[in-house]
């Protein structure tokens, strides 16, 4: 059991060396076109939430 867990982390060690990172450009590039897409669906929500709170309010 023990052998079979430490041929794990050797082939888990291995897989990570053939791993093509990230270079930092991309992932800062990644991380704005994330948070400008959270902030939009952020402001599309709060639009819509008080667009419907309002007819809500109008109907009742």
């Amino acid at each position: 059991m023990f052998k079979g867990f430490v041929n794990y982390l050797r082939n888990s060690r291995a897989e990570l060396g053939r791993v093509t990172w990230p270079t930092r450009k991309e992932v800062f590039q990644a991380t704005e076109a994330t948070l400008l897409f959270v902030l939009l669906t952020a402001l599309f929500l709060l639009i819509a939430d008080a667009t419907l709170g309002n007819l809500i309010g109008l109907l009742t």
